[in-house]
């Protein structure tokens, strides 16, 4: 029997975290060779793009951001303060939010 009662919980979340840390070495792999503008004007037009329009298109162009958002969130998790971490995740719920309501505009 264990000593720790969340032992378990640990094990399957450090093993999803494992899972996507190694998928996500490739891509950030690939961003870190970038220009440092490249990924920023991507999400930039993107945004632009999503707060311009609505319906649909805004919806996807939006929603891409606040994926891209929400992966760097959990790649990062470990290194971030709790206030980064807030702060991070507010922003990704802001434009996920958005994002809704643009479709339903």
């Amino acid at each position: 029997m264990c000593a720790d009662p969340n032992e378990g919980d640990r094990s399957v979340s450090g093993n999803l975290r494992d899972q996507i840390e190694r998928r996500s070495v490739v891509m950030l792999t690939y961003l870190n060779g970038l220009p440092r503008a490249v990924p920023f004007t991507l999400m930039l037009g993107l945004m632009i793009a999503g707060l311009l329009t609505t319906g649909p298109l805004a919806f996807i162009a939006l929603m891409l951001v606040a994926t891209f958002l929400a992966w760097l969130l959990v790649v990062g998790w470990p290194l971030m303060s709790p206030s980064a971490r807030l702060l991070r995740l507010a922003s990704t719920l802001l434009v996920a939010g958005v994002a809704v309501n643009q479709l339903f505009q």
